[in-house]
């Protein structure tokens, strides 16, 4: 007997777990904000409670979202919807989904965007690159976040903390993100990669979007800058 094994895309089958998985936390994310809605925290470490479970689910979400996007990017399946959008807006839009987080850890987020200022990019994935930043910067930070925005050759969106800054292999690797795994801390760089290949997805003409790691600045901590074309 002539015993063949049809060939198994392994690739295929776990983007397809990844799916169902965000799919499934999609619906507890619900479940938990009708709970908090029904049963408001009555206390501090209520409300300390709350805001975990809102930040650990999101950043769950972020991380399926992002394996999801680099399967589709690999089989060149993700498609790039870009339009004209106001910056203010946007990334007002952005942050107050962590405004309770921010207010039960005590830090202050700053907006620093200059007048009129739109751009032209995809509102989703550039969301999904900014949520896993901010995301990051909350964790790390010690009382302040400002998230900048402006035009110098491009958008660029800063976002800046007081904490102690991107380790110096991190600064080193920056062409090859997925090399600044660091187990003690849990990164895998794989953030940062997807975050680089949405950002050249975004072109005009020979010029393409890019991610930079930076220390310093105002508030002496890390920043992540981004600039599309």
């Amino acid at each position: 007997m002539n015993d063949k094994h049809e060939h198994l895309d392994f690739s295929m089958v776990l983007a397809s777990a990844v799916h169902d998985m965000k799919n499934s936390l999609s619906i507890l994310i619900s479940a938990i904000s009708a709970l908090e809605r029904k049963y408001p925290a009555i206390d501090d470490e209520d409300k300390k409670q709350h805001s975990v479970l809102q930040y650990e689910s999101s950043r769950l979400n972020s991380d399926l979202v992002q394996l999801l996007g680099l399967y589709k990017l690999e089989n060149k399946q993700l498609p790039l919807n870009v339009n004209y959008h106001d910056v203010e807006d946007f990334l007002s839009d952005q942050v107050a989904q962590y405004e309770p987080l921010l207010k039960s850890r005590d830090i202050e987020l700053e907006l620093d965007i200059e007048e009129e200022l739109d751009g032209c990019f995809d509102v989703d994935l550039i969301a999904s690159i900014l949520n896993n930043v901010l995301g990051n910067a909350i964790r790390y930070t010690k009382n302040t976040i400002r998230i900048s925005a402006y035009y110098d050759n491009g958008l660029v969106i800063d976002i800046a903390d007081d904490g102690i800054g991107y380790p110096e292999f991190m600064l080193k690797e920056q062409e090859n993100f997925i090399k600044s795994i660091d187990h003690s801390t849990g990164s895998t760089g794989l953030g940062l990669y997807f975050a680089g290949q949405i950002a050249r997805l975004h072109k005009q003409g020979e010029n393409k979007g890019t991610i930079k790691l930076l220390n310093g600045g105002e508030l002496k901590g890390g920043i992540f800058r981004l600039t599309l074309p």
